[in-house]
């Protein structure tokens, strides 16, 4: 076994480590002094097993002796002055030594890791990856990062081999791309386009066009190319921003053109319809009409837009169910050449999905010929998906931005600090076209728009609970540039049609859910559009530990899940409830079995249409293929059986019009001013939600008089007016909302408009709601209301049809 020292300069002695088989013998401290012929042995320690009891000096020749019993000398870097010393005592005794790197970590511990060039930097100094991996891990266990992100920062480590560079991104020191980058989607080139004048359409049509483009965008000639503008339906499944909705516009209008029929154009939110109302008004130059169909708000308010709402327009821009309703309720759409549905893969949405897969079936019943067009950002497996709808698929996965994904592990209180920074980052960054740098916030919550809107400058925050004209307003002025920032909800995704060079991700959930990972792709393919920026950042900002209806992943493991997930098939299965409210909407377009069968066939998620068709009969909604009276009312008004025994069971209860509207839905977006006073001074979390259990609890508890008189006050008024009930369960019974709701509903009948009401609720309770929240309760419980009113008539209640319909034109406004 050969014996090998390995010597390093510390100052004022000289590290002395005999190896054997990579094994440490003992260490030794040589000490020099100053001779007339040069640096020589002063004194040598030696210690065995690191023990100071275990210590003793040797001769100063001891330590000579073994310099030249080695076979090799290994010189590590040290203290320079004292080690040019330390060479110069070798070649007065003719020794040689080879410089090596170690590391230094190691070496305090008297192990010897050789590093190389895989040393990593930690303090001016190089040491291992085990060393560094373990002062990593110590401050990610204090950060409390799960087992997906440590894996993540390990990556990050090794592919910066500085030590201090990556505690500084944990511990936000400073924003360093090169270390927060996550991956890039790189931009990809197509140069398959067309030339607009070589394009099969009208010529008067493609005037029109040429105040827009030259040329087809790649994926709209790949489309034409595979016989678009001959009738064929197609699945187009490609990025934001590369144009897919002109190749419905092309379909549609030369359709139009040609007399084949109208163009409906359908998106799954009223925001996208008042959008696209706007861009389809340029036909009208073609001699064409142009109407909506969404569900607008039967609320009568002051600033109501006008726009054109019937179906005899040429080109019908209309929400799903919007058009579904029509066909419901047995309206002729006329003769329908061509329908386009944006955002196809809404299919699979918990809430809406099986309305969308009706009314597709539907209308391929009543518009048999007519060319379907399906669009998407953001489809798994598509070829499966084109099979089930029957439709060509033109899969186009090339970007023309390239998208920087960036990912940083933040804590919540970090994070207005870090969003300022990114977004003053983009504001003064501008594109090769001249844009600045706008960004897209997404957070889980109206409560954190505003708050976040409030905190950054030039920001604005975008939700639902705004009314049209306001959101319509900050979207003209983020796409002038004269807003910089909007912050908005998740669930308003896919209405969110901005510019945007930036995307944040404060938060990774809608509303308590984690996203999915198309839902995820969806949102930050708002980064970065063509013509305006040359590449689009996103930024996830995920907190370690943070968790949602006690689920086990946390936030920083649901990041690393969504930025290497693939998207799932679109293959939807619906629920029970779901699947008997199509089943029983297609029972209403058929004119026998044969068709019945075909539909429910081409309805995606719908499983056994017998057994679909008994509990429909026993509901008393069929009989036989054919809707009853009841079941006709039910489908026209979107009701689930479900609702529909609500209805009636709380008719022959007795209850009230309006205790039935109640009954089927509560309003509970209902928020506690004080909250966060509250919880200061409580010193604990008491949620801004006023129907949550933590403020329930609240006003029932002896802590409720440690509070200023005011809010005391606000809170027992909110006691005698809404929980004064004898359930047993009180007060989680159901009562509070059902009261709550009951009070808004009176309010309004008794003339108070929107504003009004909230008033009153904040002077009195101490809780506040978002008008434009408030008015789509008001028109939903209209909706239910005329609901009442249809069952009410079919069982024959008059009197009960007659209050209903009083009551809905009183809170219409009328």
């Amino acid at each position: 076994m050969s014996l090998h020292v390995l010597a390093q300069a510390d100052r004022s002695r000289i590290l002395i480590l005999p190896l054997k088989n990579e094994a440490v013998l003992f260490e030794g401290y040589l000490r020099l002094k100053e001779t007339p012929i040069g640096p020589r042995p002063y004194k040598f320690l030696v210690k065995k097993d690191g023990e100071k009891e275990d210590q003793k000096y040797l001769q100063p020749d001891d330590a000579i002796r073994l310099l030249r019993k080695a076979k090799g000398i290994f010189l590590a870097d040290g203290d320079r002055e004292l080690e040019q010393k330390f060479l110069q005592l070798l070649e007065a005794y003719q020794l040689g030594c080879r410089r090596i790197s170690v590391c230094h970590h190691c070496l305090s511990q008297k192990r010897v890791t050789l590093t190389g060039k895989s040393a990593i930097l930690y303090k001016g100094v190089g040491i291992c990856e085990r060393c560094a991996l373990e002062e990593l891990h110590r401050e990610m266990e204090f950060r409390g990062l799960g087992r997906a992100a440590r894996h993540h920062m390990e990556r990050v480590l090794r592919r910066r081999k500085n030590l201090d560079d990556v505690l500084g991104l944990l511990a936000l020191d400073r924003i360093d791309p090169d270390l927060t980058r996550f991956d890039v989607i790189p931009a990809s080139s197509d140069d398959t386009t067309m030339e607009l004048e070589k394009v099969d359409l009208p010529d008067t049509f493609k005037g029109l066009l040429r105040r827009r483009l030259a040329r087809l965008l790649p994926v709209q000639a790949k489309s034409v190319e595979n016989g678009l503008l001959e009738g064929k339906s197609q699945l187009i499944v490609s990025a934001t921003a590369t144009g897919k909705s002109l190749i419905g516009e092309m379909a549609g209008i030369k359709n139009l053109m040609e007399d084949r029929g109208k163009l409906l154009f359908l998106v799954p939110l009223v925001a996208l319809a008042n959008q696209k109302y706007d861009q389809l008004s340029a036909y009208n130059d073609l001699g064409f009409s142009t109407s909506i169909k969404v569900g607008v708000s039967r609320i009568k308010m002051g600033h109501r837009r006008r726009m054109r709402q019937d179906l005899n327009a040429d080109i019908i821009v209309g929400t799903y169910e919007g058009i579904d309703q029509a066909i419901r309720t047995g309206r002729s759409l006329g003769k329908v050449g061509t329908v386009v549905i944006d955002e196809i893969h809404m299919l699979e949405d918990p809430d809406r999905g099986h309305r969308l897969a009706g009314m597709v079936a539907r209308l391929k019943h009543t518009a048999p010929q007519a060319q379907f067009i399906y669009l998407s950002a953001t489809v798994g497996n598509p070829a499966v998906l084109a099979r089930r709808l029957g439709a060509a698929l033109i899969d186009y996965q090339i970007r023309p931005v390239p998208i920087e994904r960036h990912l940083i592990f933040t804590s919540a209180k970090e994070k207005r600090h870090l969003m300022r920074e990114l977004v003053k980052r983009a504001a003064g960054a501008r594109s090769s076209t001249g844009y600045q740098g706008q960004t897209i916030i997404f957070t889980n919550s109206r409560k954190n728009c505003f708050a976040f809107a409030q905190s950054i400058p030039g920001a604005a925050a975008y939700h639902a609970g705004l009314q049209y004209h306001e959101r319509k307003r900050i979207e003209e002025l983020f796409g002038k540039g004269e807003i910089g920032t909007v912050v908005t909800t998740a669930a308003l995704a896919a209405g969110v049609d901005f510019p945007a060079s930036q995307v944040i991700f404060e938060s990774l959930a809608m509303g308590i859910e984690w996203l999915r990972v198309q839902e995820f792709n969806q949102m930050l393919g708002r980064a970065g559009r063509p013509g305006y920026q040359d590449r689009g950042i996103v930024y996830i900002l995920a907190e370690p530990g943070r968790r949602f209806s006690g689920g086990k992943e946390s936030e920083d493991e649901v990041a690393l899940r969504l930025l290497n997930g693939e998207m799932e098939d679109v293959a939807p299965l619906y629920e029970e409830e779901q699947q008997l409210e199509e089943a029983l909407a297609n029972a209403g377009v058929a004119r026998s079995r044969e068709e019945l069968e075909t539909l429910h066939r081409l309805t995606p998620g719908l499983s056994d249409l017998d057994r679909s068709l008994k509990l429909l009969a026993q509901e008393g909604l069929v009989r036989g293929i054919k809707q009853t009276p009841m079941g006709r009312a039910a489908a026209s008004h979107f009701l689930s059986p479900e609702q529909v025994r609500t209805i009636v069971n709380e008719m022959d209860r007795g209850s009230m019009p309006l205790e039935i509207a109640v009954a089927l839905e509560t309003f509970e977006s209902l928020y506690l001013k004080a909250a966060e006073r509250i919880s200061v001074v409580l010193r604990t979390q008491i949620s801004q939600r006023a129907l949550h259990g933590s403020f329930l609890d609240l006003i029932s508890s002896a802590e409720l008089r440690t509070l200023e008189r005011k809010i005391q006050e606000q809170c027992l008024n909110f006691a005698k007016d809404f929980m004064r009930c004898t359930c047993s369960e009180s007060p989680y019974c159901g009562c509070v909302e059902k009261k709550a709701s009951l009070t808004i509903l009176e309010k309004r009948l008794e003339g108070k408009n929107p504003q009004g009401i909230i008033k009153e609720f904040s002077d009195r309770y101490g809780i506040y709601a978002y008008e434009g929240d408030l008015i789509n309760y008001l028109d939903q419980a209209v909706r239910y209301l005329e609901a009442v009113e249809a069952l009410a008539g079919v069982k024959e209640r008059e009197d009960v049809a007659r209050e209903s319909k009083r009551l809905r034109k009183l809170i219409e406004g009328d």
